[in-house]
């Protein structure tokens, strides 16, 4: 009895460091988004610094992302002259031949690639282990960290439009406040 009780505690002191860190405190880690090969050259996320990212990992024939790409579509055009770009990152294991038909079909105003699970996983420090619902959303600030993780089972979900938008509003008001500081 008492080394299954020393056994659980030490399992649960392990739990914590099993955990990813919160998306605030995670460190930038390179991340690229391969495209097809008639298409441009790897997306990365370093190119993007100095602008909010949003970047939405999908699968390319979820109805649930079809759908976030067409509401991402007017958000784009809206938000873009702001400082912010959105990307789509499909990981589906046929992807790489299924992004140039989902891209055909959806048109949408910004860059869509694919990548593989394992490595998502790891940009996002994730577990293999933990189920991943798509589609996944992560915004990133100005510096190219983190600041919000909201997976497809999430109350983000529910409404992205909406949701979308007040956490762009949040991303852009700093710069929208230091801006009006140096007109001052």
């Amino acid at each position: 009895m008492r080394t299954l009780i020393v056994s659980l505690l030490a399992f649960g002191a392990l739990l914590p460091a099993a955990q990813a860190p919160p998306p605030a405190t995670q460190p930038h880690k390179p991340f690229v988004i391969l495209r097809h090969p008639d298409d441009k050259t790897p997306i990365t996320l370093a190119s993007y610094r100095g602008k909010v990212v949003m970047l939405i990992f999908i699968s390319t024939g979820c109805p649930h992302c079809q759908d976030l790409t067409k509401e991402l579509i007017p958000i784009a055009n809206e938000y873009s002259p702001r400082g912010v770009q959105i990307l789509e990152c499909a990981v589906n294991g046929d992807a790489e031949q299924a992004v140039p038909g989902f891209v055909a079909r959806f048109k949408p105003p910004f860059p869509v690639g694919y990548n593989t699970q394992a490595a998502v996983d790891e940009y996002l420090q994730r577990s293999m282990l933990m189920t991943f619902y798509v589609p996944h959303a992560v915004f990133l600030n100005r510096s190219g960290k983190i600041v919000d993780d909201y997976p497809g089972e999430s109350d983000f979900m529910k409404n992205p439009d909406t949701n979308t938008r007040a956490e762009l509003d949040k991303l852009l008001a700093p710069a929208a406040t230091a801006a009006k500081k140096a007109a001052k």
